[in-house]
């Protein structure tokens, strides 16, 4: 039975880990502050051609200060998925953003297969985090061993690999996920997500 992985399609891989055009796209948070939901927002934004690294590193544009602007008060405490959602609007003209709370499976696999994006939440009594889903795989007619293709700023990317973690899409019947990272597996519940896509007047743009 083969493995069958699809992914957003801007990103790829090299000798450091997911790239976006010729730049790498991971971003590692620090130990200390509570800022994977910030970290996989940019992620985000660099794989929907919005933010560059260079962007990053120099001084930002308005849209990206915007962004700052909303998203500083929330280092080291935190972010709830409402909050998480805003940071968007200043790039509201490229991106959508909606908070989904309920059939996350089903709603993060429409976002994938339409070339969108999803700050996924995972929780259990140890920690709670955002993690970027840029994909899906698994093995081919099994649909039960689907999993997320992650982004989780809180480890560093593996070279020539586009993701670092997994989640299993299909809980088990205690409503736990398998989350595989470089530390090993914990179970998980898939708390929320929001989900990205491209606005209407991008897509517009494009058709054009």
């Amino acid at each position: 039975m083969s493995q069958v992985y699809r992914w957003h399609p801007r990103l790829t891989a090299g000798i450091d880990g997911p790239m976006v055009g010729k730049s790498p796209l991971h971003l590692q948070q620090s130990d200390l502050d509570g800022a994977c939901g910030q970290h996989s927002a940019l992620m985000a934004l660099m794989l929907f051609g919005e933010v560059t690294r260079d962007d990053l590193e120099g001084k930002p544009k308005k849209a990206l200060s915007a962004f700052w602007k909303s998203a500083r008060p929330h280092y080291f405490v935190g972010t709830k998925p409402n909050k998480l959602a805003s940071f968007f609007k200043p790039y509201r003209h490229a991106v959508s953003s909606r908070v989904v709370l309920k059939d996350l499976p089903d709603e993060i696999r429409r976002t994938l297969h339409a070339d969108g994006l999803a700050i996924v939440g995972v929780q259990n009594d140890s920690f709670d985090h955002w993690s970027l889903a840029v994909g899906i795989g698994g093995q081919e007619g099994i649909p039960g061993d689907e999993k997320l293709l992650l982004l989780d700023p809180n480890f560093p990317p593996f070279s020539m690999m586009p993701w670092n973690a997994t989640l299993s899409l299909n809980p088990s019947r205690r409503g736990w996920h398998n989350y595989d990272t470089p530390a090993g597996r914990a179970k998980v519940h898939l708390s929320d997500a929001v989900c990205l896509l491209p606005s209407i007047e991008e897509m517009d743009l494009d058709i054009d």
